[in-house]
């Protein structure tokens, strides 16, 4: 009778191994069947609100923490991947809003994810902000008085501006401050040409704030004097002048008789 090769035998620490991973797997099988796991996630919000009215001077929350309980392989496989809609949270009042209500948002978000329990929802911010939204129109102006010109030249047009209005757009804390007026200065120094150039608007900078233009367009025509510039004399007054005076007769005609 032919011997087994001795290469072609199992060796004992193989079965061993075998057995233990066998074991493990069996044991890891069970005890995922299990419930009364827990699983800390970021779990993804909207905050909806009225934007035409209100706007958020702090960054909103875009997800919350919050600990899922449940059976051991649901939860092995939201740990793997856990993507669901973000659960939307009306804010009805923003300016009287300051937290959400965890209660509320917790009962959201079971409408959601209905095979798991949800609890110790946190936010990660401690408060909320909102002010009311503002839009103002201001009026552009060149600063003609600063302007630089080299000497004998003078501006020969007006002065046109492209646009000749900003509008601007954010909280009433940033936009209330902005005046009415923005001057517009032209950098430009010695300028003895027609002069069009594109200018940056100067306002508070703000992440907070939009402008509909950050830039405007500002031409006008130059000239130059030519010879001596008279000097500005009063109005010549016209002088009268009097009538040569008759000389009066000598004696008086005699009446006839």
């Amino acid at each position: 009778m032919a011997q087994i090769p001795l290469s072609s035998q199992p060796s004992r620490s193989r079965i061993i191994l075998f057995s233990l991973v066998a074991a493990t797997i069996i044991w890891l099988f069970n005890e995922l069947n299990k419930d009364g796991y827990t699983l800390r996630v970021q779990y993804p919000i909207n905050l909806t609100y009225n934007d035409s009215l209100y706007i958020p001077i702090t960054p909103l929350p875009r997800s919350v923490s919050a600990t899922l309980t449940g059976n051991g392989w649901m939860l092995l496989r939201k740990s793997l991947s856990f993507t669901v809609s973000p659960v939307r949270y009306p804010i009805l009042n923003p300016l009287a809003t300051q937290t959400l209500n965890p209660a509320a948002l917790t009962a959201l978000m079971h409408e959601q994810v209905k095979d798991v329990r949800i609890s110790n929802v946190m936010l990660d911010i401690s408060r909320l902000d909102f002010e009311e939204r503002m839009i103002k129109t201001t009026v552009l102006k060149v600063d003609s008085a600063g302007l630089q010109l080299s000497p004998r030249f003078v501006v020969s047009s007006f002065i046109n501006l492209r646009p000749t209005t900003v509008t601007f757009d954010g909280p009433t804390s940033l936009v209330s401050d902005i005046s009415d007026t923005i001057l517009i200065r032209v950098p430009a120094q010695k300028i003895r040409g027609n002069y069009d150039e594109e200018l940056p608007i100067r306002y508070p900078q703000s992440p907070l704030l939009k402008a509909s233009t950050d830039r405007v367009f500002v031409s006008f025509e130059v000239a130059e004097l030519f010879g001596n510039i008279p000097p500005t004399s009063p109005p010549a007054t016209e002088e009268k002048t009097s009538s040569t005076p008759k000389p009066k007769s000598g004696g008086k005609k005699s009446k006839k008789k």
